[in-house]
C-alpha cells in the first residue's frame, strides 16, 4: 500500500499542525534563551540564618571527632628525659614521679593508690600498681627508700605475759594443763594427747619430738616441766595378743608382729616367750626398735 494513498480527515490533519508548531515553537525559544543569558551572571542572595546553623553543625562535628578520639584512641606517650634519684615511694609528688620516667597516667594511678590508703614497702608492690611500668620499676630498685614507713615495735614487755609454769605428770594432764607448758596451745596440747593416747602413753619426754608440728625448740623447754609415771603405761601382752592387736600399736610393724607371733608358737617355745630379750634374737628387731618398744609390752 502507498504512502500517498493514506488519507486523513481535517480533525487529524488540524492536530499534526498544531504539534507541529509546538515543537517549532520549543526550540525557537531555547535559541533565544540561550542567546541573550550567556553574557549574564546569575545572582542570588543568601540566607545568613542558613550559614549559620551551617557553621554550627560544623562545629558540633568537629567537637564530636575531639571527644571520640580522647576516649578510643590510645593513650598518648609522653616523651621525658629521665632522671635518676632517690625517692619514697609513699610521699614523692607527681612532678617527680614524671622526671623518673613514668608516664602521665601512671602517676595517677600510683596516686590514687595512695589516696586509698595503700602503703608500698617494697619494690613488688610497687610493681603491682595497675599500669605501672615494671621495667622502669626494676630498674629503679636501688634509688628505692621507706623513710616513710616506720617499723612497728613490739614492746615485748607488754605484748607478752609469761604462763605460770609448774612440774605435773605428763601421762594423766588434760589440754588445759598443758597448755600452760611454754610455746603450748590448745592446737599443740591436742597433738600431744592424741600422740599418748595412740602410744598408750609416755615413758619418756623425749617421745615428744615424734610431733612434727613441735620444734625442738619447744620441746626443750617443755621437759624441765615435765615428770612421768611409769606405771600408767598401757602395755600389750606378747603371749595373749595376735598379729592384728600387736601391728596396731605405731611401734610394731606388721613383719615384726608375725615375728613376735611366729617366736611365741615355735617348737621351743610352744605359745609362750618366757623372756622380752629374745625379741633381740629375731632379725625384724634392731636394738633401737626394741628399746623403744619394750616398755609397752608385757609377758603374763
Amino acid at each position: 500500500m502507498k504512502f500517498n494513498q493514506i488519507k486523513y480527515s481535517q480533525g487529524q490533519q488540524i492536530v499534526f499542525v498544531v504539534l507541529a508548531c509546538f515543537i517549532v515553537g520549543c526550540f525557537v525559544v531555547d535559541w533565544l534563551y540561550n542567546k541573550f543569558d550567556s553574557h549574564t551572571e546569575r545572582y542570588f542572595a543568601v540566607d545568613s540564618t542558613i550559614v549559620v546553623e551551617i557553621e554550627n553543625f560544623e562545629a558540633a562535628l568537629d567537637s564530636f571527632e575531639w571527644q571520640r578520639q580522647r576516649e578510643f584512641s590510645p593513650r598518648r606517650q609522653t616523651n621525658l628525659i629521665r632522671e635518676r634519684f632517690e625517692f619514697d615511694p609513699n610521699t614523692i609528688d607527681s612532678l617527680n614521679i614524671l622526671k623518673l620516667g613514668f608516664q602521665p597516667f601512671m602517676a595517677h594511678n600510683w596516686l590514687q593508690y595512695r589516696r586509698h590508703g595503700g602503703k608500698i614497702y617494697t619494690h613488688k608492690k610497687l610493681r603491682s600498681i595497675y599500669g605501672i611500668d615494671t621495667i622502669l620499676v626494676d630498674s629503679l630498685k636501688e634509688f628505692l627508700t621507706f623513710y616513710s614507713i616506720k617499723p612497728e615495735i613490739k614492746d615485748s614487755s607488754t605484748t607478752y605475759k609469761p604462763k605460770e609454769f609448774f612440774t605435773f605428770e605428763l601421762n594423766s594432764a588434760d589440754t588445759a594443763l598443758l597448755c600452760k607448758l611454754p610455746g603450748i596451745g590448745k592446737g599443740r596440747a591436742t597433738m600431744i594427747v592424741n600422740l599418748r593416747t595412740t602410744l598408750g602413753g609416755f615413758y619418756s619426754a623425749e617421745q615428744l619430738r615424734e610431733i612434727e608440728n613441735i620444734p625442738d625448740s619447744i620441746i626443750d623447754k617443755i621437759i624441765p616441766y615435765v615428770s612421768i609415771e611409769l606405771d600408767s603405761l598401757k602395755t600389750i601382752d606378747i603371749n595373749h595378743s595376735s598379729i592384728k592387736r600387736l601391728h596396731k600399736h605405731p611401734y610394731i610393724s606388721y613383719y615384726q608382729a608375725r615375728a613376735i607371733y611366729n617366736l611365741r608358737w615355735d617348737k621351743k617355745h610352744k605359745g609362750k616367750i618366757e623372756n622380752l630379750e629374745e625379741l633381740l634374737n629375731l632379725k625384724e628387731f634392731s636394738k633401737e626398735d626394741f628399746e623403744k618398744v619394750k616398755n609397752y609390752l608385757r609377758i603374763n
